[in-house]
Protein backbone atom coordinates (compact mmCIF):
# COMPACT_ATOMS: atom_id res chain seq x y z
CA UNK A 1 0.00 0.00 0.00
CA UNK A 2 3.00 2.56 0.98
CA UNK A 3 4.61 1.99 -2.06
CA UNK A 4 1.21 2.36 -4.42
CA UNK A 5 1.01 5.37 -2.70
CA UNK A 6 4.40 6.01 -3.16
CA UNK A 7 4.42 5.67 -7.03
CA UNK A 8 1.35 7.81 -7.23
CA UNK A 9 2.92 10.74 -5.92
CA UNK A 10 5.78 10.39 -8.30
CA UNK A 11 3.57 10.11 -11.00
CA UNK A 12 1.37 12.99 -9.88
CA UNK A 13 4.82 15.32 -9.38
CA UNK A 14 5.84 13.95 -12.90
CA UNK A 15 2.32 15.46 -14.33
CA UNK A 16 2.16 18.59 -12.53
CA UNK A 17 5.78 19.33 -13.87
CA UNK A 18 5.02 18.62 -17.25
CA UNK A 19 2.11 20.91 -17.25
CA UNK A 20 3.40 23.85 -14.96
CA UNK A 21 3.43 27.49 -16.61
CA UNK A 22 6.76 27.66 -18.18
CA UNK A 23 7.88 30.52 -15.43
CA UNK A 24 7.48 27.70 -13.28
CA UNK A 25 9.68 25.22 -15.11
CA UNK A 26 12.15 27.58 -16.10
CA UNK A 27 13.09 28.71 -12.37
CA UNK A 28 13.41 24.87 -11.58
CA UNK A 29 15.75 25.10 -14.40
CA UNK A 30 17.52 27.44 -13.30
CA UNK A 31 17.70 26.30 -9.55
CA UNK A 32 19.46 23.10 -11.10
CA UNK A 33 21.50 25.35 -13.23
CA UNK A 34 24.23 24.19 -14.77
CA UNK A 35 24.28 21.13 -15.52
CA UNK A 36 25.50 21.04 -19.35
CA UNK A 37 28.37 22.92 -20.61
CA UNK A 38 27.79 26.72 -20.27
CA UNK A 39 29.49 29.33 -23.16
CA UNK A 40 31.01 32.58 -22.50
CA UNK A 41 31.31 34.44 -25.57
CA UNK A 42 32.96 38.20 -26.32
CA UNK A 43 33.41 40.24 -29.24
CA UNK A 44 37.13 40.44 -30.07
CA UNK A 45 39.86 37.89 -31.06
CA UNK A 46 41.74 35.82 -28.82
CA UNK A 47 44.88 36.47 -26.84
CA UNK A 48 43.48 39.92 -25.61
CA UNK A 49 42.48 41.15 -22.31
CA UNK A 50 39.23 40.61 -22.95
CA UNK A 51 39.41 36.83 -23.82
CA UNK A 52 41.72 36.33 -21.13
CA UNK A 53 39.12 37.42 -18.68
CA UNK A 54 36.70 35.73 -20.19
CA UNK A 55 38.93 32.42 -19.78
CA UNK A 56 39.51 33.42 -15.89
CA UNK A 57 35.79 33.23 -15.38
CA UNK A 58 35.31 30.20 -17.35
CA UNK A 59 37.92 28.82 -15.36
CA UNK A 60 36.21 29.44 -11.80
CA UNK A 61 32.65 28.31 -13.52
CA UNK A 62 34.81 24.69 -13.51
CA UNK A 63 36.14 24.58 -10.40
CA UNK A 64 32.85 26.15 -8.47
CA UNK A 65 30.15 24.49 -10.03
CA UNK A 66 32.00 21.39 -11.90
CA UNK A 67 30.48 22.16 -15.34
CA UNK A 68 32.72 22.53 -18.33
CA UNK A 69 32.89 26.43 -19.86
CA UNK A 70 34.11 27.34 -23.32
CA UNK A 71 35.00 30.79 -24.53
CA UNK A 72 34.56 31.84 -28.18
CA UNK A 73 35.29 34.80 -29.59
CA UNK A 74 32.64 36.63 -32.38
CA UNK A 75 35.22 39.16 -33.29
CA UNK A 76 33.69 41.95 -35.70
CA UNK A 77 32.25 45.84 -35.68
CA UNK A 78 33.50 46.93 -32.49
CA UNK A 79 32.69 44.02 -30.34
CA UNK A 80 29.13 44.05 -31.35
CA UNK A 81 28.75 40.99 -33.02
CA UNK A 82 29.63 38.66 -30.14
CA UNK A 83 26.73 41.19 -28.48
CA UNK A 84 24.20 40.60 -31.24
CA UNK A 85 24.79 36.49 -30.67
CA UNK A 86 24.20 36.87 -26.92
CA UNK A 87 20.83 39.18 -27.35
CA UNK A 88 19.46 36.47 -29.25
CA UNK A 89 20.56 33.38 -26.94
CA UNK A 90 17.99 31.65 -24.69
CA UNK A 91 18.41 32.90 -21.35
CA UNK A 92 18.86 30.12 -19.85
CA UNK A 93 22.34 30.81 -18.04
CA UNK A 94 23.89 28.66 -20.75
CA UNK A 95 25.19 31.56 -22.93
CA UNK A 96 27.04 34.46 -21.11
CA UNK A 97 28.84 37.42 -22.36
CA UNK A 98 31.99 38.62 -21.30
CA UNK A 99 31.02 42.58 -21.84
CA UNK A 100 33.59 45.03 -22.47
CA UNK A 101 33.25 49.00 -21.95
CA UNK A 102 33.26 49.43 -25.73
CA UNK A 103 29.77 48.38 -25.62
CA UNK A 104 28.60 51.51 -23.89
CA UNK A 105 29.76 53.40 -26.81
CA UNK A 106 28.56 51.15 -29.79
CA UNK A 107 24.89 53.33 -29.65
CA UNK A 108 26.88 56.75 -30.45
CA UNK A 109 29.54 54.98 -32.96
CA UNK A 110 26.83 52.72 -35.01
CA UNK A 111 23.89 54.35 -36.91
CA UNK A 112 22.01 51.05 -35.90
CA UNK A 113 22.45 48.04 -33.60
CA UNK A 114 20.29 45.08 -34.11
CA UNK A 115 19.99 44.88 -30.53
CA UNK A 116 19.08 46.77 -27.31
CA UNK A 117 22.49 47.82 -25.41
CA UNK A 118 20.47 47.97 -21.85
CA UNK A 119 17.17 46.19 -22.22
CA UNK A 120 18.53 42.93 -24.09
CA UNK A 121 21.21 42.07 -21.50
CA UNK A 122 20.84 41.51 -17.88
CA UNK A 123 24.08 42.12 -16.11
CA UNK A 124 25.26 39.65 -13.51
CA UNK A 125 28.58 41.13 -11.77
CA UNK A 126 31.31 43.83 -12.70
CA UNK A 127 34.45 41.94 -13.31
CA UNK A 128 37.58 44.95 -13.47
CA UNK A 129 38.57 47.88 -14.86
CA UNK A 130 41.14 50.02 -15.61
CA UNK A 131 41.97 53.71 -16.00
CA UNK A 132 43.06 54.94 -18.86
CA UNK A 133 46.38 57.10 -18.89
CA UNK A 134 47.94 60.34 -20.84
CA UNK A 135 51.36 59.61 -21.70
CA UNK A 136 54.39 61.99 -22.90
CA UNK A 137 56.83 61.54 -25.25
CA UNK A 138 60.08 63.02 -26.02
CA UNK A 139 58.16 65.24 -28.12
CA UNK A 140 56.08 66.86 -25.00
CA UNK A 141 57.35 70.50 -24.34
CA UNK A 142 55.49 69.86 -21.04
CA UNK A 143 55.85 67.73 -17.98
CA UNK A 144 52.74 67.97 -16.26
CA UNK A 145 48.85 68.17 -17.24
CA UNK A 146 48.45 71.04 -16.25
CA UNK A 147 50.86 72.28 -18.40
CA UNK A 148 49.26 70.55 -21.08
CA UNK A 149 46.15 72.02 -20.72
CA UNK A 150 47.35 75.31 -20.30
CA UNK A 151 49.54 74.88 -24.05
CA UNK A 152 46.05 73.55 -25.42
CA UNK A 153 44.31 76.36 -24.47
CA UNK A 154 46.68 78.81 -25.65
CA UNK A 155 47.23 76.72 -29.11
CA UNK A 156 43.71 75.48 -29.89
CA UNK A 157 44.20 72.32 -31.99
CA UNK A 158 47.72 72.23 -32.27
CA UNK A 159 48.79 69.86 -29.92
CA UNK A 160 48.68 66.27 -31.30
CA UNK A 161 47.85 63.18 -29.14
CA UNK A 162 47.58 59.51 -30.25
CA UNK A 163 45.24 57.20 -29.61
CA UNK A 164 43.73 53.53 -30.35
CA UNK A 165 41.67 54.69 -32.76
CA UNK A 166 38.25 56.68 -33.57
CA UNK A 167 35.95 55.83 -31.50
CA UNK A 168 38.06 53.96 -29.12
CA UNK A 169 37.58 54.21 -25.20
CA UNK A 170 41.09 56.24 -25.30
CA UNK A 171 39.52 58.36 -27.85
CA UNK A 172 36.65 59.25 -26.02
CA UNK A 173 38.10 59.87 -22.80
CA UNK A 174 40.30 62.13 -24.50
CA UNK A 175 36.94 63.85 -26.12
CA UNK A 176 35.36 64.35 -22.76
CA UNK A 177 38.45 65.67 -21.06
CA UNK A 178 38.54 68.37 -24.12
CA UNK A 179 34.70 68.70 -23.43
CA UNK A 180 34.80 69.02 -20.01
CA UNK A 181 38.08 71.50 -19.93
CA UNK A 182 37.51 73.74 -22.62
CA UNK A 183 40.71 72.84 -24.26
CA UNK A 184 41.21 71.33 -28.18
CA UNK A 185 43.43 68.74 -29.41
CA UNK A 186 44.25 67.23 -33.01
CA UNK A 187 43.27 63.61 -32.64
CA UNK A 188 46.28 61.64 -34.59
CA UNK A 189 44.18 58.05 -34.42
CA UNK A 190 46.77 54.63 -34.78
CA UNK A 191 45.43 50.81 -35.55
CA UNK A 192 45.63 50.32 -31.47
CA UNK A 193 47.82 48.03 -29.98
CA UNK A 194 51.46 48.85 -29.27
CA UNK A 195 51.55 51.23 -32.26
CA UNK A 196 50.12 54.77 -30.02
CA UNK A 197 53.47 54.29 -27.95
CA UNK A 198 55.92 53.55 -30.83
CA UNK A 199 54.66 56.80 -32.40
CA UNK A 200 54.71 58.45 -28.90
CA UNK A 201 58.33 57.10 -28.29
CA UNK A 202 59.42 58.02 -31.90
CA UNK A 203 57.90 61.68 -31.24
CA UNK A 204 55.51 61.78 -33.91
CA UNK A 205 52.88 62.72 -31.53
CA UNK A 206 54.01 64.69 -28.34
CA UNK A 207 51.18 62.64 -25.66
CA UNK A 208 48.89 59.63 -26.05
CA UNK A 209 45.92 58.68 -24.68
CA UNK A 210 46.30 54.85 -24.01
CA UNK A 211 45.53 52.20 -21.03
CA UNK A 212 47.79 51.36 -19.08
CA UNK A 213 48.83 47.70 -19.69
CA UNK A 214 52.34 47.32 -21.52
CA UNK A 215 53.31 50.77 -20.67
CA UNK A 216 55.68 49.80 -17.52
CA UNK A 217 58.82 49.01 -19.67
CA UNK A 218 58.22 52.12 -21.66
CA UNK A 219 58.15 53.91 -17.98
CA UNK A 220 60.58 52.12 -16.01
CA UNK A 221 63.25 52.76 -19.21
CA UNK A 222 62.09 56.51 -19.33
CA UNK A 223 61.25 56.89 -22.70
CA UNK A 224 57.65 57.96 -22.26
CA UNK A 225 56.14 59.37 -19.17
CA UNK A 226 52.72 58.98 -17.42
CA UNK A 227 51.55 62.78 -16.60
CA UNK A 228 48.20 61.47 -15.22
CA UNK A 229 45.59 58.70 -15.07
CA UNK A 230 41.87 59.49 -16.04
CA UNK A 231 40.32 57.40 -12.74
CA UNK A 232 39.04 59.23 -9.87
CA UNK A 233 41.67 57.45 -7.52
CA UNK A 234 45.17 56.91 -8.60
CA UNK A 235 46.08 53.85 -9.75
CA UNK A 236 47.66 51.41 -7.68
CA UNK A 237 49.91 50.22 -9.78
CA UNK A 238 51.11 53.67 -10.02
CA UNK A 239 50.66 55.61 -7.28
CA UNK A 240 52.93 58.63 -7.98
CA UNK A 241 51.04 59.49 -11.24
CA UNK A 242 48.20 61.94 -10.52
CA UNK A 243 45.04 61.91 -11.88
CA UNK A 244 43.24 64.09 -14.10
CA UNK A 245 40.49 64.63 -11.04
CA UNK A 246 42.78 66.03 -8.73
CA UNK A 247 44.63 68.08 -11.39
CA UNK A 248 42.73 69.71 -13.83
CA UNK A 249 39.13 68.20 -13.63
CA UNK A 250 37.86 67.11 -10.45
CA UNK A 251 34.91 64.21 -10.35
CA UNK A 252 36.41 63.25 -14.18
CA UNK A 253 36.63 59.17 -14.00
CA UNK A 254 36.87 56.93 -17.00
CA UNK A 255 37.89 53.70 -16.93
CA UNK A 256 37.96 50.84 -19.41
CA UNK A 257 35.70 48.20 -17.55
CA UNK A 258 34.60 44.18 -18.05
CA UNK A 259 32.09 42.99 -16.50
CA UNK A 260 29.94 39.34 -17.06
CA UNK A 261 26.41 39.38 -18.62
CA UNK A 262 23.94 37.70 -20.04
CA UNK A 263 20.61 37.71 -22.53
CA UNK A 264 17.10 39.37 -21.39
CA UNK A 265 15.39 37.39 -18.84
CA UNK A 266 18.32 35.38 -17.27
CA UNK A 267 16.42 33.85 -14.37
CA UNK A 268 17.28 35.23 -11.08
CA UNK A 269 18.63 31.87 -9.08
CA UNK A 270 21.33 31.94 -12.06
CA UNK A 271 22.12 35.79 -11.75
CA UNK A 272 22.83 35.34 -8.01
CA UNK A 273 24.89 32.19 -8.40
CA UNK A 274 27.13 34.17 -11.20
CA UNK A 275 27.23 37.72 -9.19
CA UNK A 276 28.58 34.77 -5.58
CA UNK A 277 30.78 33.11 -8.04
CA UNK A 278 32.31 36.49 -9.52
CA UNK A 279 32.26 37.99 -5.99
CA UNK A 280 34.39 34.81 -4.37
CA UNK A 281 36.54 35.09 -7.48
CA UNK A 282 37.97 38.89 -7.33
CA UNK A 283 38.37 38.31 -3.33
CA UNK A 284 40.96 35.64 -4.37
CA UNK A 285 44.97 37.38 -3.64
CA UNK A 286 46.19 35.14 -6.78
CA UNK A 287 43.42 36.45 -9.36
CA UNK A 288 43.76 40.09 -7.82
CA UNK A 289 47.19 40.02 -8.70
CA UNK A 290 46.37 38.54 -11.87
CA UNK A 291 44.45 41.24 -13.06
CA UNK A 292 47.04 44.02 -12.00
CA UNK A 293 49.44 41.77 -14.04
CA UNK A 294 46.91 43.17 -16.91
CA UNK A 295 46.50 46.82 -15.43
CA UNK A 296 43.18 46.34 -13.97
CA UNK A 297 41.71 46.30 -10.25
CA UNK A 298 38.83 43.71 -9.40
CA UNK A 299 35.51 45.75 -9.42
CA UNK A 300 33.08 44.37 -7.17
CA UNK A 301 29.24 44.87 -7.51
CA UNK A 302 25.67 43.63 -7.21
CA UNK A 303 24.08 42.44 -10.29
CA UNK A 304 21.64 45.29 -9.69
CA UNK A 305 24.66 47.77 -9.26
CA UNK A 306 25.78 46.60 -12.84
CA UNK A 307 22.78 47.01 -14.29
CA UNK A 308 22.54 50.62 -12.94
CA UNK A 309 26.11 51.39 -14.11
CA UNK A 310 25.41 50.27 -17.38
CA UNK A 311 22.27 52.04 -17.99
CA UNK A 312 24.36 55.23 -16.92
CA UNK A 313 27.18 54.47 -19.09
CA UNK A 314 25.28 54.27 -22.12
CA UNK A 315 23.15 56.88 -21.57
CA UNK A 316 27.35 59.29 -21.13
CA UNK A 317 28.71 58.01 -24.19
CA UNK A 318 25.90 58.40 -26.47
CA UNK A 319 25.95 62.18 -25.31
CA UNK A 320 29.49 62.68 -25.59
CA UNK A 321 29.75 61.15 -29.02
CA UNK A 322 26.97 62.98 -30.52
CA UNK A 323 27.98 66.57 -28.84
CA UNK A 324 31.24 65.76 -30.22
CA UNK A 325 29.91 64.93 -33.81
CA UNK A 326 32.18 61.67 -33.92
CA UNK A 327 31.87 60.02 -37.32
CA UNK A 328 30.15 56.65 -36.85
CA UNK A 329 30.17 53.35 -38.69
CA UNK A 330 28.55 51.25 -40.58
Amino acid sequence: MNRRRFHRRVLVAAVAAAFAPPFVRAQAQATAWPNKTVRIVHGFTAGGPVDALARLVAQQITERFGQQAIVEGKPGAGGTLGAQFVARSEPDGYTLFLMASGHSAAPGLYKSLPFDPVGDFTMTAMVARSPFAIIGGPAATFATVQEMVAKAKAEPGKVDYGSGGIGSGMHLAAVLMQSRGGFELNHVPYKGGSAPALAAIAGEVPIIFTSMAGMSQHLQSGKLRALAVTSKQRFALAPNVPTVAETVLPDFDVSAWYALAGPKGLPAPVVARLNEMVQAMLAKPEIADGLRAQAAIPWPASAAEAQAFLAADVVRWTKVIAEAKIVVAG
